[in-house]
């Protein structure tokens, strides 16, 4: 969960489908007597609403029930059928051997399928509810393969594309955000990053937080302490220690810390999304010039440049689809449409001060 930058294109690729994912629309519209094309795209191109339906329910079934919370934004549902459209019809453009490599891939999913239909009630049950045969979810799960194999082969197109100046810009935009940094730290967590539960308030965080720096600076064990206190599961039972970091795969005010406190010194507790952190630098190695940068660094930076042009290019492909989308009438009340999971891909926190 440390390195934000080297996201494989596959993990991507995951996240730019889950956009698609409208879970509450199927309980929402219920059955209907006939099927409406919602849109339509070059060549003659379709969908309707049973069958987009139909891939929500596949999404839900396959793990991605957290998508729920996006199924009350109207405003941003054109969107996602255009993605699905993109998806579909690009992840269609691999070479044939891939197409074969993907089948292959789908015969165990399908095994699974039948016997889970075949011993799980709840999930024939399901399946039932939402009109899905084994059929529809192979399908389903093929498309997805494709577009992952699609996305997978042009990120690392992509890649190759990307110059020396051109990581030399990225690097020169904030170099600080490549100094190499040892750190201690105890999290005193604020919420559960599984459920979302309140484990303390920030006033307790930050009393807790403040007692455990003065249990450091009297001598307390670093081993000791990360264990009874953390709650970063990624480091306590190690001391608290991370060891030579790239200082912007952290949160925006770890990586501050990390950036500016005096080596050997305990700082002030500070606040991030995941509650207080109590912080130690151990060492730091300054980024001077991009030159100097270490190969796991251009590396990031040459797959952040890339993931941006092939983002860019997906785009400007849905563009060439002449996809027309007709949405019924939706309710005006719902949240924020810029709280599209286009922008905000569900993922579950970490308690690490990584950016995700």
């Amino acid at each position: 969960m440390l390195h934000h930058r080297s996201m494989p294109y596959r993990r991507l690729a995951l996240l730019t489908l889950a956009a698609v994912m409208l879970v509450a629309l199927m309980s929402a519209c219920g059955k209907k007597e006939k099927d409406t094309v919602i849109a339509t795209y070059n060549n003659g191109g379709q969908v309707t609403d049973k069958e987009f339906e139909k891939y929500i329910a596949y999404q839900i079934l396959s793990g991605n029930s957290q998508i729920a919370m996006y199924a009350s934004i109207p405003q941003i549902k054109e969107q996602l059928v255009k993605q699905y459209i993109a998806a579909k019809v690009l992840g269609d453009q691999i070479s044939a051997e891939e197409k074969d490599k993907v089948k292959k891939d789908s015969k165990t999913f399908k095994e699974n399928v039948e016997k889970a239909r075949n011993t799980q009630p709840d999930f024939k049950q399901q399946l039932k509810d939402n009109d899905l045969s084994v059929a529809d979810m192979v399908a389903f799960y093929e498309e997805t393969l494709k577009f992952q194999s699609y996305y997978s082969s042009k990120g690392e197109e992509f890649k190759t594309q990307v110059t020396d100046e051109e990581i030399k810009a990225e690097f020169d935009k904030a170099p600080s955000d490549y100094n190499v940094v040892t750190v201690r730290h105890i999290l005193i967590g604020t919420n559960d990053p599984n459920t979302g539960a309140e484990l303390k308030s920030e006033e307790e965080a930050l009393k807790t937080a403040e007692d455990v720096k003065a249990k450091l600076e009297a001598g307390g064990d670093w081993e000791a302490l990360a264990k009874e206190y953390s709650t970063d599961d990624g480091s306590k039972n190690n001391g608290g220690l991370y060891e030579k970091q790239v200082a912007g795969d952290w949160v925006a005010e770890f990586k501050e810390a990390a950036n500016t406190q005096p080596v050997g010194e305990i700082g002030e507790p500070v606040l991030t999304q995941f509650g207080y952190h109590v912080i130690k630098v151990e060492s730091r190695e300054e980024a001077t010039s991009a030159d100097k940068l270490s190969e796991e660094s251009k590396e990031s930076i040459s797959m952040q440049l890339a993931s941006t042009k092939l983002n860019e290019y997906i785009v400007s492909e849905q563009d060439k689809l002449g996809i027309v989308v007709t949405l019924p009438q939706e309710p005006s009340e719902s949240p924020s449409a810029s709280e599209s999971p286009a922008e905000s891909p569900a993922e579950s926190p970490s308690e690490s001060p990584s950016a995700s």
